[in-house]
This record gives C-alpha cells, structure tokens and sequence, in this order.
C-alpha cells in the first residue's frame, strides 16, 4: 500500500493526501507509515507551519532517520525554506518531484 504526505498548517491538502498540519503529527505519520513498510509515494512540503518546528526540521528528521521516500515536492512560498528543504533531500539522494 502507498500513501502520500501533504504537510502544511494553513493549505487543505490535495484529494489523495493525508494531511499533516504540524512537525509533529508529520513526524508521527512518517515513523508509522515507515515502520509498517507503507510506501511513501510523495512528502509534499511547506516550509512554515506556524509554530518553531518548521517543514526544514521535518525534512532534516528524514534524512537523519534515513527515511524511506519515493520522492519528495515542496510547495512553500517562502523562497529561502523552499530552496533549503530542496538542497537538504537533494544532497542526500531523495528525488524532487515537480507535479502533483
């Protein structure tokens, strides 16, 4: 089975994605998804979530845990956490996905 990621606090996520509205409840989904060997089609970031832990931390979270992702988008408007999140999973492998 495979599911896909939206995390945003403000943005209703796309028809198909479960929707994270913060770090922690992404971080939640991603370590069970993960450890029930889902298949993380898509993470589809936004950088700021209203609250200190940022899209940013969720992508470091990936990577530091090595998470299993097909691929990953970042729909933010902030131009410097979009270009910070997509350098992060680009540097360590994880494939950007330009569409929904």
């Amino acid at each position: 089975m495979s599911v896909k990621i939206w995390i945003d606090d403000m943005r209703t996520a796309p028809d198909g994605f479960l929707w994270c509205k913060t770090y922690e409840s992404a971080i939640e989904m991603l370590d069970y998804f993960s450890s029930c060997n889902y298949d993380i089609k898509v993470v589809d970031f936004d950088h700021d979530l209203g609250e200190e832990k940022s899209g940013y931390d969720v992508a470091k979270y990936i990577v530091e845990y090595q998470l299993p992702i097909g691929s990953f988008r970042v729909h933010s408007m902030n131009p410097v956490g979009r270009r910070n999140i997509e350098q992060l999973l680009t540097h360590y492998g994880y494939k950007e996905r330009n569409f929904l």
